[in-house]
């Protein structure tokens, strides 16, 4: 007689707290060395709910409270308004303070609610949909397109939406979403069709954002016993002017896990909506929200990643990226250390450097984190 599986848990609650100090210096003359530390600290609590009706249906409830003080703070005219950004058609943040040099804002990023048969899947609410399979740059990520210098948001922003999946295989599904906006010009939908051949799983998507056609491939398999990923997206305008084109954005990316326990992983970007120059490249690059359309200030970027445990409670993992098209560099070391079970401290540093308009390669800013965080 086989036992029966349990019960799915009715309510199932988790989240952390994190402490995030930062300090950012900054150069204007354009020195290799930086310059004006400016400090800002914040509090994060995260809390994550769902519940479970029954086996088929889902209620999931996930929100972030954050206080914000410091320098930053009190220097950056607008700080609450600029945190207080989300993507989505209904205002589910709010900010309780906003003075003094300091913000209180809650928000939630998760609110929707899951129904689940052996072959369908329906999902209504503020949700993340990742169609992405790269793991820097995914110009296939149309809903939800992520910025990977953004370190401290793991759970990334989710957008209002209806998404449903059918599974038409154990390997194949075709997928249908619908994100919709104040305007029309500003929702996006679309489909996708995922499947595997020759041990590629394979995707194919089509549709409306923002504006423009999109239409997209991306792939995911191995090249021996390293991963081979890529996907592309061309934005076609639905209603073409004298200043609007067409434009294409592509990534690949290829990664080995050595047996050392080290992970490595280089990619490459096209993106054609890139800036030339580098004087804006800094805006929004390491907090900033891309779209799927625009992923980075450059044409083109290549970047290395690579993480491992130097010990069993010490963990370092670097990202440098670098675009010939601007003579920009990020450099993004980080450093781990494990207290005990769901206590980490974390040391990070990201700094950028280029050449803006045929200048001598200089400093752009950088800025150094520490961060503790207990999980529950």
């Amino acid at each position: 007689m086989c036992a029966q599986s349990p019960e799915p848990a009715k309510l199932e609650v988790g989240g952390y707290i994190k402490f995030l100090q930062i300090t950012n210096f900054f150069d204007d003359s354009g020195s290799p060395i930086p310059l004006s530390p400016i400090t800002n600290n914040f509090f994060h609590n995260r809390i994550n709910l769902a519940y479970y009706p029954n086996e088929k249906w889902k209620v999931v409830a996930e929100m972030r409270n954050r206080l914000f003080y410091g320098e930053q703070v009190k220097l950056t005219p607008g700080y609450g308004r600029s945190i207080d950004q989300q993507s989505g058609l209904v205002d589910l943040s709010i900010r309780w303070v906003d003075e003094g040099g300091v913000v209180l804002h809650s928000i939630f990023d998760r609110a929707y609610v899951n129904y689940a048969t052996e072959k369908v899947d329906v999902r209504l609410g503020r949700q993340r949909i990742n169609w992405g399979l790269n793991l820097i740059w995914n110009p296939n990520d149309l809903f939800n397109a992520l910025n990977f210098l953004d370190f401290d948001y793991e759970e990334r922003p989710g957008t209002d939406a209806l998404r449903v999946q059918y599974y038409t295989g154990i390997l194949s599904k075709a997928e249908i979403a619908f994100a919709p906006d104040d305007t029309i010009a500003n929702s996006i939908g679309a489909a996708m069709y995922k499947f595997n051949f020759k041990g590629y799983d394979i995707q194919t998507l089509a549709g409306y954002y923002r504006g423009d056609a999109a239409l997209g491939a991306g792939w995911e398999g191995n090249l021996g016993s390293a991963g081979f990923k890529g996907e592309g997206t061309v934005f076609i305008p639905m209603e073409p002017s004298s200043d609007s084109s067409s434009s294409v954005v592509g990534s690949i990316t290829v990664d080995y896990l050595f047996g050392n326990g080290v992970y490595a992983a280089a990619a490459l970007l096209y993106n054609s909506n890139g800036e030339n120059a580098g004087a804006s490249a800094n805006n929004g690059l390491f907090t900033g929200q891309p779209s799927a359309k625009n992923l980075f200030p450059a044409k083109w970027a290549y970047a290395i990643n690579a993480s491992g445990n130097v010990s069993p409670l010490f963990s370092l993992s670097a990202a440098v990226i670098y675009s010939p098209t601007n003579q920009l560099t990020v450099l993004a070391p980080t450093l781990t250390y494990s207290i005990k079970e769901n206590w980490d401290l974390d040391a990070i540093l990201q700094s950028l450097f280029w050449s803006p308009f045929g200048q001598p390669y200089g400093h752009g800013g950088s800025s150094a984190f520490f961060r503790m965080r207990w999980s529950f």
